[in-house]
């Protein structure tokens, strides 16, 4: 899907046709409150609507405090070899010292918005293992929503689903096995001495081809429009 926005509605009422309010009833469940938009921002922000119909977006707002940042995968083990370790060592001058630093807290505030703007919202629900899925249209004036309409609504037949679900279990079970794959070369007596001589091999070819190619098209340019 992209990028796009979330929309929390609570406790504004939805409109929904009979059918789908008997499948909710039938199965103990309620209209989704969580719903994605790609008429807003489209950068993964977050919207709430209250049961006034009053609009509201997520910022940060500094605390003031300081707290410790650490980068993301530090944790990771680094299982390439001791030649590409060396080079991204070198090239990016990888720091321990550095993985490490105090950053400003920031915490999670919902302000007022005065929104005026015609957007769709879709949420997908599963109800007993087959996808509902709700398409709305909500008409907001100066961060009041105004009025809302369901544009069109899909429930996924029992054949549908289960057929996906067959599709989910193929697919889970491919990657188990690739993994036991690797696992089970990584046992192996000679994994080591590939690791240090097939890999770099191969990961430095590549950057010589990338180099070259790069080369070639810097060059072509002083031809462009002859």
């Amino acid at each position: 899907m992209g990028m796009f926005d979330t929309v929390i509605v609570e406790g504004l009422k939805l409109k929904a046709p009979k059918e789908v309010t008997d499948i909710l009833k039938a199965n103990n469940a309620e209209l989704p409150t969580e719903f994605q938009t790609k008429d807003l921002d489209n950068i993964l922000g977050t919207y709430k609507i209250n049961a006034k119909g009053d609009i509201f977006r997520e910022e940060r707002k500094p605390t003031g405090k300081k707290i410790s940042y650490e980068l993301p995968f530090l944790s990771w083990k680094d299982n390439r070899s001791w030649l590409e370790r060396v080079y991204w060592k070198i090239k990016y001058k990888e720091n321990k010292k550095d993985k490490i630093k105090l950053v400003d807290e920031t915490k999670p505030v919902f302000v007022r918005v005065k929104l005026t703007n015609t957007f769709t919202m879709l949420a997908v629900e599963q109800i007993c293992g087959r996808n509902l899925v709700l398409d709305y249209e909500v008409k907001a004036i100066d961060g009041k929503v105004k009025s809302t309409k369901l544009l069109e609504w899909s429930l996924e037949s029992e054949k549908d689903a289960q057929k996906r679900h067959l599709d989910d279990e193929e697919f889970t079970l491919q990657i188990d096995r690739s993994i036991a794959k690797h696992r089970a070369l990584k046992s192996q007596w000679y994994y080591p001495i590939l690791k240090e001589t097939y890999n770099p091999f191969i990961f430095f070819f590549r950057i010589t081809v990338q180099a070259i190619c790069n080369a070639l098209v810097r060059w072509s340019y002083r031809w462009t429009g002859v």
